[in-house]
């Protein structure tokens, strides 16, 4: 597979979350999150100020994949204990920061509508404080996929 991190940084007509690329696939097992991992790093390294956010709200797994244990994930901004912004951790050794989510809480893949929209929405206003944004979705094209995406400039399908 190639990819060209200059193909990613073309501005879109949508002005706010231009820089926001999100990971998807039909089923799961396809590599979405090495993906966003990979792209992560490839991001950071050519200089770019980079937020990787595990956006798969049932089964989320970056944080293991990169063996970190996170103080805050998406379970607690959810819960409202605090904003999506406290929530992000810096990783020094890949250069990038991260917000993980929360494996297998069932109450993160069953969230309304409504809250759904404002995690996109929060999401897409803290993209202005990065050059780039990699969102790692869940498989498929359930709800939360579909609403995640919207707010997003690019979307990478991995087949």
């Amino acid at each position: 597979m190639s990819l060209s991190i200059s193909a990613l940084q073309t501005p879109t007509a949508n002005p706010r979350g231009r820089n926001v690329i999100t990971i998807s696939s039909g089923k799961g097992g396809v590599g979405k999150t090495w993906l966003a991992i990979t792209l992560a790093h490839a991001l950071a390294r050519a200089g770019r100020r980079t937020l990787l956010f595990d956006g798969d709200l049932g089964l989320a797994n970056v944080d293991v994949q990169l063996g970190f244990s996170p103080e805050r994930d998406l379970g607690g901004v959810l819960a409202g204990e605090y904003r999506l912004r406290d929530a992000v951790s810096p990783l020094a050794d890949t250069g990038f920061d991260i917000i993980s989510g929360r494996s297998g809480s069932g109450a993160l893949a069953s969230l309304h509508q409504s809250r759904l929209t404002a995690l996109r929405d929060d999401l897409v206003a803290m993209a202005a404080d990065y050059d780039d944004v990699v969102v790692d979705l869940g498989a498929g094209v359930e709800r939360s996929v579909r609403l995640l995406t919207v707010g997003a400039g690019r979307c990478l399908v991995v087949c």
